[in-house]
Formats: C-alpha cells, structure tokens, sequence
C-alpha cells in the first residue's frame, strides 16, 4: 500500500487526514526503519507493507468503534506503538496510554512520542498483571485495545481490569476462533465482560483477514484479577 493508496483508503474509513498527522506518521516510519535492528520491533519493515498491515491494520477500528473525545485509551502489550501510535496520531482529542513489559520497547515508543510531537501520550513500563493493581490505572480507562498475540482468556485477565463498567476491550485478532471465543465464557463471566461484536474484514486488495472482537465490560471486575505474573498464561480462566 502506497502512501498516496493509504490516504484513500483511510479516508474510506472516515479520517481525513491534515498534512501535520501524515508528517507524524512518516517520522514514525523513519524511527521505526532506523531503530528496528537495534530494538528487535518488527518482522515488517518495508515501508508499503508498514503502511498496511500496521498503521492501516491499526486504524481501521475507527470504521466500526466511535472513539470519543476526551476518552482514555489503554494499548496493552503495544511492543512497536501498535495500534496505539497511529490512533494517536489521528485522534488527537483522545488520551493514550502505551504499555508494554519490555523497556526497551518503551524507550524506542518515549522517543516517537518526542520526535511526532504527541501530546496525548503516556508510555509505561510495566506487566499487566502489575500496573491494574495500581489504583491510578486499575478500571480507569473507557476503552482498552490490544494486538497482541496471545490467547482470549488471558487478554481478557490482562485487559479488563484496566476499564470502567461500561466500558470496552478491543482485541485486534489476525483470526477468530469459535473455539477460542468459546473457551474464553468463564472468563468473560469471571472478568464481569460479555461479546458485543465479532468483526471480519480483509486488508484492502489483499486476502488477509482481521477480526475485531469487542467485549462491553458490564460490571467491576474482582480484585482476585489480574492474578500474579505468569499465571494467567500457565493457568487461563
């Protein structure tokens, strides 16, 4: 996907985008390009295919989820600043905050944050399981997103505690399993959270598919969740 490409197609999505928000995602490519052997980010490097199947990928929530101004947003497990960076950049009235439990990670995302001139985002370094115990962060955010590659029961452990009742978890999914949807009942249960929508879309002139699952967080979550590193991993809900 060319630039030019990338323009139309997120405008499609309803983004018009200002010269200033696509110099800011440009200077994100440029960081990314330059410090991607030195901080291990991404297997994807190429810029058109950087321009699909991340900050295309990463953006394309906004055709199906209404993001607020003035709202915060958690992007838990963003590794390269992914979907957070881009939503950022072309949701300027939203709060973000990045978190990821390598800090290397969030040194190279504090350093695109300062070169893309981004007010509205903060960078921790942290585990999941840590930082929703902390009060400041703990069922504090409207809407939580994740890329990350891991399976449904655990991200919920991971996610939802970080949102208010009412709330919602975005979770960005190469592909949707039944099975895995399935298996993760208790845990929605358990977690105070139940399936809104199940999205299925393709890139655009690819055949790759992408899945937004979207849980509404109905009640809060107990304090037994998350529980301590490593668990929720060896021992999903």
């Amino acid at each position: 996907m060319s630039k030019e490409e990338f323009i139309i197609k997120v405008k499609e999505l309803g983004l018009v985008l200002t010269d200033k928000e696509l110099h800011s995602l440009d200077r994100y490519y440029q960081i990314l390009k330059e410090e991607n052997s030195k901080y291990n980010l991404t297997r994807i490097i190429e810029e058109e295919e950087v321009y699909l199947k991340h900050f295309y990928d990463s953006m394309s929530i906004v055709k199906y989820f209404d993001f607020k101004p003035d709202e915060y947003v958690i992007d838990v497990g963003t590794g390269a600043g992914f979907p957070g960076i881009p939503l950022a950049i072309f949701l300027p009235k939203v709060q973000f905050t990045l978190m990821d439990s390598l800090n290397k990670r969030i040194i190279f995302l504090q350093d695109v944050v300062k070169k893309c001139g981004l007010k509205n985002v903060e960078c921790i370094h942290s585990r999941a399981e840590e930082l929703a115990k902390n009060e400041k962060y703990r069922e504090k955010y409207d809407v939580c997103v994740s890329r990350a590659v891991a399976n449904l029961s655990v991200l919920l452990e991971y996610c939802i505690p970080f949102i208010k009742k009412g709330g919602m978890f975005i979770s960005y999914k190469s592909i949707s399993s039944e099975e895995e949807l399935s298996d993760s009942k208790n845990a929605q249960n358990k977690l105070c959270c139940k399936l809104k929508k199940n999205i299925s879309f393709e890139l655009p002139d690819t055949d790759i598919r992408r899945n937004f699952l979207l849980f509404e967080k109905f009640d809060n979550t107990s304090s037994k969740y998350p529980r301590n590193n490593g668990i929720p991993r060896k021992k999903p809900l």
